[in-house]
């Protein structure tokens, strides 16, 4: 089954948020999603440019003459590293640009958990979904050496950067009202990314028994047919 169908992906803006698999999540939705209509993916931060067309700071006119032959496109403002930043001229127009527009609302530096700081995420009021994304390669590892701010997400919990990560700590952070749900626009879910061994899918099993929302395990590099839908802390349907 696509994720799309699983994580019931409105129309409108999806912002996705945390660590461990935001950019090959934001890609795989695209590319299911472009299947139906046109999808636009865009960042409020910085990210590295999709395979796909991609816009430099374009004016909305200049997307809808693009979306005459792609289905697919990214916009952003190329910096000299070759990253995309927001083209914040856009912000106010997102929704009108696509039938599905997909935003990287925050970055993680490549590490499996975050915890946001006083300027992000930046998502849009009108986000209709909002995604945290966390990965399973902290499963084992202390919070210093896995996570993009540690001391923060250790204060935040009440812990120090020394101290293990664990299930519960995970569970925390993803539901911590200044840990990814902060900001959080629309209905809100929750992707268990980099469950690729036995120890990781446990681990990640023990995350989603302590969540109320949708959550997904998943290991979009290795097994990307592979899912794990859970509800309410229980498991409802896996495939591939």
């Amino acid at each position: 089954m696509r994720i799309c169908d699983v994580l019931a992906v409105p129309r409108g803006i999806t912002a996705v948020v945390g660590g461990g698999g935001k950019t090959s999540l934001i890609w795989r939705l695209a590319t299911e999603l472009c299947q139906m209509e046109r999808v636009l993916l865009t960042t409020t931060t910085h990210m590295m440019p999709p395979p796909c067309p991609t816009l430099d700071t374009p004016v909305p006119a200049q997307i809808t003459i693009a979306f005459q032959e792609n289905r697919l496109l990214a916009v952003g403002a190329i910096q000299a590293d070759g990253k995309l930043a927001e083209a914040r001229a856009l912000r106010s127009h997102y929704a009108s640009l696509a039938a599905y527009v997909l935003i990287e609302a925050d970055g993680s530096r490549g590490l499996p958990l975050k915890a946001p700081a006083d300027h992000e995420p930046v998502i849009p009021a009108e986000t209709a979904l909002t995604i945290a994304v966390a990965g399973m390669g902290c499963a084992g590892r202390r919070i210093g050496e896995v996570t993009h701010r540690a001391a923060r997400y250790a204060s935040l919990l009440g812990v120090t950067e020394v101290d293990l990560v664990t299930p519960k700590r995970v569970a925390a952070m993803l539901m911590h009202p200044q840990g990814q749900r902060k900001d959080a626009a629309g209905r809100y879910a929750v992707v268990l990314n980099q469950a690729d061994t036995p120890e990781r899918l446990a681990f990640a099993r023990s995350v989603a028994a302590l969540l109320p929302m949708d959550v997904l395990i998943t290991a979009l590099q290795t097994r990307p047919w592979w899912q794990e839908h859970w509800v309410g802390g229980a498991s409802v349907q896996a495939s591939g």
